[in-house]
């Protein structure tokens, strides 16, 4: 989005934001990165290759020689090695087991969370009344930390800080699979969520320029002052640039896309929270005109659903440029969550309060209108 559409955004001047510009603007001069397919457990690995760099107590040390490196599972050789890394995940971070290791993700590596409120912010569109969190003190933090992540929004976007977030998670499911954790098959599943997350980053360069300046936010939120930022952004510039240089890392373009049964406009990653306030269901359908071709909304009802177990809203999406027969084809329509058809279309969100029986159709001042409907028996 255009900076000077943007409300409430007065980024912090710390000049940080320099040294990830200029690797971003570098690669972007460079020939297109080709992609060279490569399985899943590979990339998890490409994925979390700067954690995989760290020293852990118990996982065995990294053989810089071996050229799958990054992309082989850890290892703790022996039982004595694989208690050292389950107390240190323990005493640490709490993790303790497949749920706890699951909690603290979800509740501590959430910079993207973050980003996501703060984008709403600017964009016009906040997710939460500011007015109505916590106390003065808790006030004031979310506006510094606001714009200490703005003055990266101008380059990162809707990118954001998710490098960051995919990183460290990742990173912290290849301890627990290699103390066990969880089990390997459990280590792909979880896993999965962050190979698909990822699928909204171009490049490698991308993802480095993401996660460097997820460190930097990380950092600050956690008290760092400038001279401890300048020194973990000057460690993870040289880290990233490493990789991006690196046969063994990301410099060979590697990559797995995983398959997906139709190629949405929008990718999963690029889904922002827009419904608010929202009870009931949220299950809806659309077509393919609209999530595929992105075509935007013409015409939408609702009608009162079957009762069943998909939660279903009853509402109804099409571009209107649908014929009968493609309308028939059960296969040019899907199932999504409301807020998803509201990022493909913020225009719906003014009509879904609507009763069962309603029915809209956009007019050329480029809002719905109501239409005539008659809902199926």
């Amino acid at each position: 989005m255009d900076i000077t559409q943007l409300t409430d955004f007065t980024p912090q001047k710390t000049g940080l934001e320099r040294a990830p510009l200029e690797l971003l603007r570098y690669y972007e001069q460079q020939p297109p990165q080709t992609r060279i397919p490569c399985e899943a457990e590979d990339f998890l690995g490409l994925l979390a290759a700067v954690p995989t760099m760290r020293k852990v107590p118990g996982v065995a040390p990294l053989r810089e020689d071996d050229p799958a490196v990054f992309t082989d599972l850890p290892v703790c050789p022996g039982q004595r090695a694989q208690k050292e890394c389950r107390d240190h995940l323990a005493q640490v971070m709490g993790v303790t087991d497949r749920q706890t290791l699951v909690e603290f993700c979800n509740r501590e590596i959430c910079c993207q969370n973050h980003y996501i409120d703060f984008e709403s912010f600017w964009e016009g569109r906040p997710l939460f009344d500011l007015g109505e969190m916590g106390d003065d003190k808790e006030r004031e933090h979310f506006r510094l930390f606001r714009d200490f992540a703005a003055q990266f929004y101008p380059f990162l976007q809707r990118h954001g800080f998710l490098a960051w977030d995919i990183s460290e998670c990742v990173g912290y499911l290849r301890l627990a699979l290699a103390c066990e954790l969880i089990t390997r098959e459990e280590y792909l599943g979880l896993g999965s969520h962050w190979i698909t997350q990822a699928q909204t980053f171009e490049s490698w360069a991308e993802y480095a320029v993401s996660l460097v300046s997820g460190q930097l936010y990380w950092n600050f939120i956690h008290g760092a002052d400038q001279k401890q930022l300048r020194e973990g952004e000057e460690l993870f510039m040289n880290l990233v640039q490493g990789l991006l240089t690196d046969e063994k890392a990301w410099q060979t373009g590697r990559w797995f896309t995983p398959p997906q049964e139709k190629p949405f406009a929008i990718p999963a990653a690029d889904i922002r929270p827009m419904l608010q306030n929202w009870e009931g269901p949220r299950g809806c359908f659309a077509t393919d005109q609209v999530t595929v071709m992105n075509a935007g909304v013409g015409f939408c009802y609702r009608e009162k659903p079957e009762s069943g177990e998909y939660p279903d809203s009853g509402w109804r999406f099409f571009s209107g440029q649908e014929s009968q027969e493609y309308v028939d084809d059960f296969r040019n329509t899907s199932a999504f969550d409301l807020n998803t058809i509201a990022n493909y279309d913020p225009e719906i969100l003014t009509i879904l309060d609507a009763p069962y029986g309603s029915a809209f159709g956009r007019g050329q001042d480029g809002k719905f209108h109501p239409e005539p409907f008659e809902p199926q028996e």
